[in-house]
């Protein structure tokens, strides 16, 4: 019977198609059994007897996901329904309430006789959900986890992968929060896991995106960033400092031109000097090689020796002919040196000439440039404009992309300063239950001993380096699925009695067949004597499916230790005809 005048929770469970197998339900241990008549052992199907989805229907009734299964055209005009027992607003003790939930629409439910609402009790399931998580497992209102389909994944099992999980995608950190909770734990604390490990994920997503290039414009490479902006900044300033010091010439272009003109000049200028001062050396060397008159006196005297020497007297009249040939060419080169003097002349007063307006050139053209030196033009000076505006852009995108690559760097000093928290707030409030953890480490491993005698059952709990609750059911030996079944069976009875000293769950459990399918018979006799006074003790329903040949068998190996028939329910499933099963019909 239920301790503390606290009612069963689940009365009844019904359809609204007349050929549901209603089922009704009573304290304690309730053991929903399913007749096999066919050798095979076939699956719990769409086209099967249906313990399973007496367990998915009543998973959807309290606001889970309609079952893929349930997903056809035979099952769209269904409504199922369940009488639970709910406490009453105002903590005024408990009260009938009746749930239907439709297959379709799937976003409805309709709940009566429920005190804490207010008005026609037609929800959307959202609501529906919200009710739960407050009044029944009084999950607080700053908790985001764990959910109500969490807390019903490990009362109401569907999935036996994992002993602590009641998904397989649930992450390690939910689990944590979810079991914790139930043993007593603050799940506002415990949640806080989930933000780092949002967190972490989010850095390591970041810095893989940067890596491969998905993110441009950031770098993980802080010290070449902040050399980039270094240099960056320094030309910048350099090219405000330039503009600063130049002025705006709008006639630049004038002087330029002028400039170009002067030099032109002057190279012209040059060009001539240089052919003048070849004129002037060729005009020296000239002069140099011209023959004066007294060169022609030594040469007749010379011409007059010849002729002695060799016997012949010269004529007066070759002497007097030589005298006015001299005389003649003594004209000629002197008329000759005359010409090249006056030439000389004029190419040296040429070359001081040209010296004089090179020199006056060579001025107007240091005053042109001084103007160019000292001013820019405009069109210049905008097209500075324009890279220094290019300039501070890039600075700005420097900066930017290097508070990003900052920001991604310390994402791991703060994991680990909210981690370093994290364990601290985590360990205090362990220390704070310390005597109900106890309590609940105890009971698994008296479990563990009433169950197997040749085995050593530890339920450990601890703390993970990333602050994350762990608790971990162990029963020593091979690591078998049946070995894990028991650890499942036993962890689940351990929370819910600790979540029920909490006020954090309903007073029920439910387990599928599948979860014994490898246990040995032996051991699930144990199971569910455990569960049997555990039940009555604490004043839960345990509900529990299985199969007759399956129960039979179990029976047998217990020796006379366990016996089904005072737990059985009152309707019984069978394969023996299309009729036979929870549905009155197969479908699919």
């Amino acid at each position: 019977m239920a301790t503390s005048g606290v009612p069963m929770f689940l009365s009844s469970l019904t359809s609204s198609d007349a050929r549901f197998k209603n089922l009704n339900f009573h304290d304690g241990l309730n053991i929903l059994v399913a007749d096999r008549t066919d050798e095979s052992e076939q699956g719990d199907s769409r086209n099967s007897i249906g313990k399973t989805s007496s367990v998915k229907i009543l998973r959807y009734i309290l606001a889970g996901d309609l079952p893929s299964d349930f997903k056809v055209p035979e099952l769209a005009d269904h409504k199922f329904t369940a009488t639970l027992s709910l406490p009453a607003s105002g903590e005024r003790g408990w009260e009938p309430v009746t749930v239907t939930r439709p297959v379709s629409p799937t976003t409805r439910v309709s709940v009566s006789g429920w005190s804490v609402i207010e008005g026609s009790g037609d929800l959307h399931v959202d609501e529906w959900r919200e009710l739960l998580s407050r009044n029944l497992f009084h999950i607080p209102a700053a908790a985001t986890r764990p959910t109500a389909g969490q807390l019903w994944g490990q009362l109401i099992r569907t999935y036996f992968g994992n002993p602590i999980k009641g998904h397989q995608s649930e992450a390690d950190w939910e689990s944590g929060v979810k079991i914790g909770f139930m043993l007593g734990l603050s799940p506002e604390t415990l949640g806080k896991a989930g933000d780092l490990d949002r967190l972490t994920k989010q850095g390591k997503a970041i810095r893989q995106a940067v890596r491969e290039g998905a993110i441009a414009h950031l770098s993980l490479d802080e010290p070449a960033l902040r050399a980039q902006l270094a240099t960056a900044r320094r030309q910048r300033d350099r090219m405000q400092a330039d503009m600063r010091s130049f002025k705006v010439d709008e006639q630049y272009a004038h002087h330029q031109h002028e400039a170009d003109r002067l030099s032109a000049a002057i190279q012209k200028l040059n060009d001539e000097a240089l052919a003048l001062q070849r004129r002037s050396r060729e005009l020296d060397e000239a002069l140099q090689d011209e023959v004066t008159s007294s060169h022609g006196d030594e040469v007749a005297a010379r011409l007059a020796r010849v002729y002695a020497e060799i016997g012949i007297v010269l004529p007066d009249i070759v002497g007097r002919r030589y005298d006015e040939v001299a005389a003649f060419h003594e004209s000629v080169v002197r008329n000759r040196r005359s010409f090249l003097e006056q030439e000389l002349d004029a190419v040296r007063s040429r070359l001081d000439d040209i010296d004089a307006k090179r020199r006056t050139l060579d001025g107007l053209r240091s005053e042109v440039m001084q103007i160019l030196d000292e001013t820019v033009a405009l069109d210049t000076f905008m097209s500075m404009q324009r890279d220094l505006a290019k300039q501070e852009a890039n600075i700005a995108d420097l900066e930017r992309r290097l508070e990003g690559a900052n920001s991604i760097s310390t994402i791991n000093d703060t994991v680990k300063l909210r981690t370093a928290e994290l364990i601290s707030s985590v360990r205090t409030e362990m220390n704070e239950r310390d005597d109900k953890l106890d309590e609940s480490i105890s009971l698994f491993n008296e479990l563990g001993a009433e169950i197997y005698t040749d085995r050593e059952a530890s339920l450990l709990v601890s703390l993970t380096p990333k602050g994350i609750f762990s608790v971990k059911p162990c029963v020593s030996g091979d690591a078998s699925i049946g070995v894990r079944s028991v650890e499942t069976f036993m962890i689940d009875i351990v929370c819910l009695i600790a979540a029920i000293k909490a006020g954090r769950a309903p007073r029920i459990l439910v387990h599928d067949s599948h979860l014994f399918d490898a246990i040995d018979g032996r051991q699930v006799a144990s199971c569910l004597n455990i569960g049997a006074r555990l039940a009555e003790q604490h004043g839960f329903q345990y509900i529990v499916t299985l199969n007759s040949d399956f129960l039979a068998s179990v029976e047998d190996q217990s020796d006379g230790a366990f016996d089904a028939e005072p737990y059985i329910l009152g309707t019984r499933l069978t394969d023996e005809s299309d009729a036979g099963g929870l549905f009155g019909f197969r479908f699919g």
